[in-house]
């Protein structure tokens, strides 16, 4: 079964308020051990930004979507994509969705729970000093290559973390 790793950039945390700016994917075959490159979808157009996403995810339907904090990413999504009357792929919570975050730690507000920090702990280098907080700032000061060049460290980032995961039983 194809896993899709997630991520999404937003504007701010209030998916009633706040839109998608852009979403990285990274899909990964677990039989044959082969991933593809990581692509951003990026789109000032919200509307066909997720027009563009689910369309590709209808063509290379993924049975599994990982994320990092992926409950936060899902939300945006779904909300997101409701309010432009965008059909989506539903994927179940706990057998087709993995929330890395929540699997290493159920307490997602503890200190320490930080995508940055777990790259710390497995001694992952990422070489991105942004994290999802500088986004909103990054955004309004229209520095789209540095969202978009996180978004990729991210989503790679949490693919490392995913087969960590992956190997050692947890997924």
């Amino acid at each position: 079964m194809s896993v899709l790793i997630l991520d999404v950039e937003t504007t701010g945390l209030n998916e009633m308020q706040e839109k998608i700016i852009a979403i990285g994917v990274k899909f990964y075959d677990p039989i044959t051990n082969t991933s593809e490159e990581t692509k951003i979808f990026y789109n000032e157009d919200e509307k066909q930004l997720l027009q563009e996403f689910w369309d590709y995810l209808k063509r290379y339907r993924a049975g599994v979507l990982v994320g990092f904090n992926l409950d936060f990413d899902w939300q945006f999504l779904k909300l997101r994509s409701l309010k432009h009357r965008i059909r989506i792929i539903h994927y179940k919570k706990y057998t087709e969705r993995y929330d890395l975050r929540l699997i290493l730690n159920p307490n997602r507000y503890q200190k320490g729970t930080k995508l940055s920090d777990y790259l710390t702990f497995f001694d992952i280098p990422n070489g991105d000093d942004t994290n999802g907080s500088d986004v909103p700032k990054l955004w309004q000061e229209g520095k789209i290559e540095e969202i978009l060049s996180h978004l990729r460290k991210d989503v790679n980032s949490t693919f490392e973390i995913y087969k960590i995961c992956k190997e050692c039983g947890l997924i």
